[in-house]
């Protein structure tokens, strides 16, 4: 079913049900007055990321799948949370606790209660929310390490003589592992790395002589601690059918990984279409992305097989400034 009520964040929803547990002074809070949890954007998310991961519940062996609604929707007792097996093993303990490596944050706990509460249904909404990275809306609020946030942080924090393992003795951005020593998982306002995005003067990062990142990026870190800043791989937004356009295919890449390193004075450079395009006709582009007789870049990781071919039908085409 499509919902016609509107769509508030997670964090929203969050806000509301704590704020009518403490007016109420009960512990149950009044399930109308919360904004409508939209399955396929809101609660989905938790599932494929936490669950249905393979060698667990991802449907590829025997026993209980959380891939799709209808596998989901089969372990709840709609309109009772606390009567579901679902959610009774979410906020379990000991080896009954499910996840079995790590607890789901209070806020993802809170959003598959609401949506239980609120009757399981087959809630859509639209999203229109893109991503840190590459590739525009991908249809989720959700922020995936891999593909989100270390090349962000590779381009911006762990470059040469900043946040990289050989020059920084306190924190390091080049791995999930390291980036954890800044980090405090479901508390962006706690963590080191989110507080440097936000702050002034000597304590900003990166430094303001250096290429900021945009608003974008910022708001997909947040979200990617807001929901447990888990290690996670996820699938990149990536077309190569339709057509591929500087403004809305290459540049939002290069932001994501090369403009950190290549935005400020002196060396290659990528301050816009003019640049880039430059390179492009010389073939140096191409060559620094496949590694052909170069070093291949980004250092932080290279990039996929698709954006690849993105990159090589712009080209081709005449790298125009579309």
């Amino acid at each position: 079913m499509k919902s016609g009520k509107l769509h508030f964040p997670p964090w929203l929803i969050v806000f509301a049900l704590l704020t009518a547990w403490i007016i109420s002074c009960t512990h149950t809070a009044n399930i109308d007055n919360i904004p409508v949890v939209c399955f396929e954007k809101d609660v989905l998310p938790v599932f494929q990321n936490n669950c249905a991961i393979p060698g667990c519940h991802d449907g590829t062996r025997s026993g209980r799948a959380f891939n799709t609604y209808t596998s989901i929707r089969r372990e709840v007792t709609p309109g009772k949370p606390y009567s579901s097996q679902l959610y009774q093993a979410i906020i379990g303990s000991g080896g009954n606790r499910m996840p079995p490596s790590a607890p789901l944050s209070i806020e993802n706990r809170t959003i598959i209660s609401v949506w239980i509460g609120q009757g399981a249904n087959l809630t859509t909404c639209n999203d229109t929310t893109t991503t840190g990275g590459g590739g525009g809306t991908v249809g989720t609020l959700r922020a995936c390490y891999t593909r989100d946030i270390q090349p962000v942080l590779s381009s911006h924090c762990a470059m040469t003589g900043c946040h990289d393992i050989s020059t920084h003795t306190d924190y390091v951005f080049y791995s999930y592992s390291s980036t954890m020593g800044a980090v405090s998982p479901g508390n962006p306002s706690g963590s080191k790395l989110y507080q440097s995005l936000l702050a002034s003067g000597e304590d900003k990062m990166p430094p303001l002589s250096k290429p900021q990142l945009t608003t974008a990026q910022i708001d997909s870190i947040r979200n990617w601690i807001s929901y447990g800043a888990l290690d996670q791989t996820c699938a990149i937004s990536c077309d190569t059918i339709n057509p591929v356009t500087f403004s809305g295919t290459i540049w939002p890449i290069m932001q994501s990984s090369c403009t950190g390193c290549h935005g400020g004075a002196g060396g290659i450079t990528f301050t816009g279409y003019t640049d880039v395009s430059a390179l492009a006709a010389s073939g140096t582009l191409m060559n620094a992305i496949t590694g052909n007789g170069v070093s291949r870049m980004p250092p932080g990781g290279p990039f996929t097989t698709c954006q690849i071919r993105q990159f090589q039908i712009w080209v081709t085409n005449g790298h125009l400034n579309n």
